[in-house]
């Protein structure tokens, strides 16, 4: 697992932008477009009102002024027409932007190592970015609308020194050193108005980062007390029977109140931001009013030029205000991209292999632990220390040993789940991690303790997709036992599970939906079939059937099974009994049952009761 390194703000933005423009680069091109023509369309009205007045003041006749005045409006006229035409383009790419970043992180979570997307550091930033999308509108929305502002600033502030260059042209030409007085002073002024915006900025954006980090670890636990209690079928019996109401609904309102607060610092924060921006603009304001009064009273100006400069210098404050606020923004985009960006680029070791996966009919292949360690990331304890095994391919092999000894482990190890700490797991010889992941775990149909059915069709549960071969699903429903179950409903495989999406949809029973996940890993095929507690909810008749009917499901499948009822473990040639993070006992039932040992005292701790 390898995290992005501490990258500069300019590093994360250029990223952002880049992973963002991959698929949407015609939005970047109208920002473009759009704040290039609203930037400088803000000078037109200044400009045309310093043309008129000078009009005026020299005496021009009314034709002059009409022409004058037709041509500007028309300017002004097409210059909104094409700035407005920019934005509704610009608008209508940017509505996209939630559902662009959840298509990003669904896509690294479907495609990350299995160990990032199990660690709590990994689900705490995908938390963050869920928080980030319901207060902001997601990192992408904080990322567009500043480069919309800052552009916007910027081609304003540009088409300014477009209009204010020839005033230095001409009025510095006469009585020079009054005129860059007086220029030095406009500049000091609006030099302080930048300085000042910009540590607001920054402190604005700490307290932001700061308060937000607050709420959304508040958030998560109001969430859970909301979501996965109060709102939960399952949780609400407990809640009932305890009497855990009160508990459980103060706890919400507490951290709901915590929140509150928080906001209410943020909102405090920007208010008091807002009123010292307005203070010191009020404050530029009447300076470049003064500025532009004594250039005309000194004579460097004429009367039209007053209104033209000192619209165009107010305007171009304004810009350089947008735009300092927009570069706080993607400094505030970048403080929060760093974790998105740590989510959805971070490197797959998994996937590094390239060797594809031999292809056999008999489905014979070698299977060797050698020295195998392994302890959970974040963690100093070993659960696999120095196994080393051999697997008998083709035949049936029960994994048996008390709670923590390392079986589900071994398993996820098997998987490519997980990579091994120490030592090598080897395939016909060959280390595992060279094979191409996704050819290698096609090997393996699994049924894990945390199974998982959705809320789709049954067909759909069962191929694991939307193309569901019919007589493959029929008979790996047949082979599960829950046939005749789908056969009595009208839709057959097209019935949904659940009522989320269709109210006719079937519930299924605890051990209903065990049967399916074990229809799931027969329909996929797979060369190695692993279940791991398999007839955990069923109850004994159908966990006799499972048990009866076996090898038919599994056919000459290798096949790991992984159970607490060492009475399973019968139709088994081979048990590996785990203690400790290693095989300490092997061998079938007879012999195992025969000798001192771990598997003995289990079965016999067993057996009592049902004598």
């Amino acid at each position: 697992m390898k995290l992005m390194k501490k990258e500069s703000d300019l590093v994360v933005l250029r990223k952002l932008f880049s992973l963002y423009a991959k698929h949407n680069r015609s939005t970047i091109v109208y920002c473009v477009l759009a704040t290039f023509f609203d930037g400088t369309k803000s000078y037109l009205p200044a400009m045309m009102s310093g043309v008129l007045v000078d009009l005026l003041v020299r005496g021009a006749v009314v034709e002059e002024l009409l022409k004058t005045l037709i041509f500007w409006l028309a300017v002004i006229f097409a210059a909104n027409m094409i700035s407005s035409f920019m934005r509704q383009q610009f608008n209508a790419r940017i509505e996209n932007v939630m559902e662009r970043q959840n298509l990003d992180m669904n896509e690294a979570s479907m495609f990350m190592d299995y160990e990032l997307l199990e660690s709590a550091a990994f689900q705490e930033k995908k938390r963050r970015q869920e928080q980030i999308t319901t207060h902001w509108g997601g990192i992408y929305w904080m990322l567009i609308w500043p480069l919309d502002n800052v552009l916007q600033g910027l081609f304003g502030t540009i088409a300014a020194v477009c209009v204010l260059v020839p005033m230095f042209f001409t009025a510095g030409k006469t009585r020079a050193w009054e005129f860059w007085l007086l220029s030095l002073g406009i500049a000091v002024v609006v030099a302080v108005y930048i300085r000042k915006m910009y540590v607001w900025l920054l402190k604005l954006n700490r307290t932001e980062k700061e308060e937000e980090d607050i709420i959304s670890r508040l958030c998560r636990k109001s969430n859970y007390y909301r979501h996965a209690i109060l709102f939960g079928a399952e949780s609400g019996k407990d809640l009932r029977i305890f009497g855990q109401e009160k508990l459980v609904e103060e706890g919400a309102c507490d951290r709901e109140e915590e929140i509150a607060g928080h906001w209410s610092n943020i909102c405090s924060a920007n208010a008091e931001q807002a009123g010292k921006r307005e203070m010191l603009s009020s404050l530029g304001i009447g300076g470049v009013y003064l500025y532009a009064a004594l250039c005309a009273y000194m004579g460097l100006i004429s009367v039209g030029s007053v209104v033209r400069y000192a619209g165009s210098i107010l305007q171009c404050v304004k810009d350089i205000a947008t735009m300092m606020a927009g570069v706080g923004n993607l400094r505030n985009a970048a403080l929060f991209g760093r974790e998105y960006l740590d989510y959805v680029t971070v490197e797959h070791p998994l996937y590094h292999g390239t060797i594809p996966v031999e292809k056999r009919r008999d489905d014979r292949f070698l299977v060797e632990f050698d020295h195998v360690s392994f302890k959970y990331p974040g963690s100093e304890t070993y659960v696999l220390r120095d196994l080393n095994l051999s697997l008998d391919i083709g035949e049936r092999c029960a994994i048996v040993g008390p709670n923590g000894s390392g079986k589900t482990t071994f398993i996820k190890l098997l998987c490519r789940l997980y990579d091994v700490t120490e030592g090598t797991i080897k395939l016909n010889g060959i280390d595992i991690r060279k094979y191409d992941y996704e050819d290698y775990v096609r090997l393996f149909s699994v049924v894990f303790q945390d199974y998982r059915i959705f809320s789709l069709k049954a067909g759909e549960n069962i191929a694991a997709g939307e193309d569901v071969d019919e007589k493959l699903a029929w008979d790996a429903l047949t082979r599960a036992g829950l046939k005749e179950h789908f056969e009595e409903l009208p839709q057959g495989l097209d019935t949904f599970v659940g009522k989320e999406f269709d109210e006719s949809g079937v519930n299924l029973s605890g051990g209903e939906r065990q049967k399916m996940a074990i229809a799931r890993a027969i329909y996929k095929a797979g060369a190695f079939v692993i279940m791991d507690e398999p007839t955990a909810a069923l109850d004994p008749v159908s966990e006799c059937q499972v048990y009866a009917g076996f090898d038919k499901m599994v056919g000459r499948k290798t096949a790991f099974y992984i159970s607490h009822r060492l009475a399973s473990c019968r139709f088994c040639q081979d048990i590996l009994v785990f203690d400790g993070g290693n095989v300490v006992q092997r061998g079938d039932h007879e012999e195992l049952v025969a000798q001192e040992g771990l598997y003995r005292e289990l079965w016999e701790a067993q057996a009592q009761y049902y004598i």
